[in-house]
């Protein structure tokens, strides 16, 4: 409903108005009434009217002065003259104030409602616009962090257009971003993980405080704009009167004390000056850079990328011998021998200062090692997790933050799949080296019958299997097989044949002479003196 104040000095003229026209069905209210325009204008606060049907001739205050101070209030309400004069001076005037419409006593019924339903389209016209207009204007509000976000990301990224060198400033002062320098460094922030955290805790809501501390203690000392870049790191590009980096430094440690008071920590990179908005992204790299150095040195620190040491070690941090001595002790089976490589392992890694680069490969080596041994056991990843969620090994690695950090997923995904391979086996052992001893039994007599084919018979990698048959029976592969064809070979005699050739070739030997020499050292008697003996 469209509200609407009658203002006349003829009480009955009021009176008639307010029954004249069904004004419910017209999509109208009569608010109020006033019988001047000094009573009127006090009623306007209060009753906020649509429209106001008012008369030109009024006493203490006419029409018009009603009209000329109601519109210096209110904009939006709809005026309508009723008077019984016609002359073209108040006309004018009604035109000049902006009337709507402007009709003569006594009223005509048609006229009115027509002008009221014009009046309403108007206001209705009117009111579409303005939300229109302010939806425009709330999308353009909600978009604008988001446009700097691009704007500063294609800054940072090194994006030709955002960074032209005319336009690039020009482009963020449209944002609202001013960043004065001459000179300008990036600043990149990373929250450090932490166990600690309360888990309840809303990590959107933690990482929007450290960016209000940083932007303001920032912002302080320096013109800066703020984004977070595509890795979701807080990145801070400063405006420097000298490119002076102690300064910037003492502000970047005053912003990692006050992050300790939420409480959690962060690392902080900070690339080099340079002179333009246009090479802001080489400083970005040289931030994220220094950043990396937290692998190593740990995080809740400030790093410069200018005060960065010479790379570490660039050699194999896992020659062979290393690599071999971890297998081994996973083989054996022993928790402690593997715990004290890994402390070697570290310690020596830490006393070089291995490049990131260097010690990221190692992790990879050694979850290579680990899945070689499950091979080894026919075994694999997917039957030490289970239906865990697993992510990819390798991209795991890579997604470590600190050294601490890949320190202790290795020790645990490696005594993990210990564990998993020696629990199961005992009965997986025993299971083998009968298979093997009925792989032998079936196929003595092969003379070209080798380990390796044992080995693919069970599954079995052939190193892996020659050590698993030493440790459980504490005699090779090899000798067992020597023995089980000696063996056989007096059973042949025993049973009356004392052609040494031919029992020689039945049980696998193509040489008579090398099976003499195999049968004595096992009977300590040559295969001729055997058969004299028996018969």
């Amino acid at each position: 409903m469209y509200k609407v104040l009658i203002v006349d000095d003829e009480y009955y003229f009021r009176q008639a108005l307010k029954i004249s026209l069904p004004w419910t069905d017209l999509g109208f209210q009569i608010a109020g009434e006033a019988k001047n325009g000094a009573e009127a204008l006090a009623l306007l606060p209060e009753l906020q009217p649509d429209v106001v049907l008012v008369d030109m001739n009024m006493p203490i205050m006419d029409g018009i002065e009603f009209i000329q101070k109601a519109k210096q209030r209110d904009q939006d309400t709809k005026f309508m003259v009723l008077s019984g004069h016609s002359e073209f001076v108040y006309a004018r005037q009604a035109v000049h104030l902006g009337v709507f419409d402007y009709a003569l006593k006594p009223i005509n019924e048609g006229e009115l409602r027509g002008s009221l339903l014009g009046m309403k389209e108007q206001i209705r016209t009117e009111r579409m616009g303005r939300m229109e207009l302010e939806d425009l204007r709330k999308q353009a509000r909600d978009s604008l962090p988001v446009l700097k976000e691009q704007v500063l990301n294609g800054l940072l990224q090194g994006n030709g257009q955002a960074a032209a060198a005319a336009s690039g400033q020009e482009r963020l002062a449209s944002l609202g971003i001013e960043l004065k320098g001459p000179y300008y460094a990036a600043v990149a922030i990373d929250l450090d993980p932490c166990d600690d955290w309360n888990r309840e805790e809303d990590p959107l809501a933690r990482k929007a405080a450290v960016q209000a501390i940083a932007q303001r203690e920032m912002e302080s000392a320096y013109p800066c704009a703020v984004c977070r870049d595509y890795e979701d790191r807080l990145v801070l590009v400063v405006g420097s009167p000298d490119g002076s980096s102690d300064a910037l430094e003492a502000m970047c440690r005053t912003i990692r004390d006050k992050v300790r008071e939420l409480p959690c920590s962060a690392t902080i990179g900070i690339g080099g000056a340079c002179r333009s908005l246009a090479a802001i992204s080489g400083s970005y790299k040289e931030a994220l850079l220094a950043l990396k150095r937290r692998f190593v040195m740990g995080g809740d620190e400030v790093f410069a990328y200018a005060a960065a040491p010479e790379t570490g070690m660039n050699v194999s941090l896992l020659p062979v011998e290393k690599r071999s001595g971890l297998l081994m002790g996973m083989r054996v089976g022993n928790p402690s021998e593997t715990e004290a490589w890994l402390v070697d392992f570290f310690g020596h890694v830490r006393a070089k200062q291995a490049s990131i680069e260097m010690l990221l490969l190692a992790g990879m080596e050694i979850v290579s090692t680990c899945a070689e041994f499950l091979a080894e056991a026919s075994q694999s990843f997917e039957d030490v997790f289970g239906q865990e969620s697993q992510p990819d090994m390798l991209q795991r690695v890579q997604q470590m933050k600190t050294l601490n950090e890949l320190e202790g997923w290795i020790r645990a995904l490696i005594l993990k799949v210990m564990n998993h391979v020696h629990r199961r086996k005992p009965n997986r052992s025993a299971k083998v080296i009968e298979e093997v001893k009925a792989y032998i039994a079936s196929h003595y007599g092969n003379e070209e019958l080798r380990i390796e084919d044992i080995a693919k018979s069970v599954h079995m990698n052939y190193n892996h299997l020659c050590f698993v048959f030493k440790k459980e029976t504490t005699v090779t592969i090899n000798d067992y097989l020597t023995e089980t064809r000696i063996m056989k070979a007096k059973e042949l005699f025993d049973r009356g044949d004392t052609v040494i050739q031919v029992v020689a070739a039945r049980v696998g030997y193509a040489d008579a002479n090398y099976f003499g020499k195999c049968f004595k050292k096992y009977m300590g008697i040559p295969p001729s003196k055997y058969i004299n003996k028996m018969g």
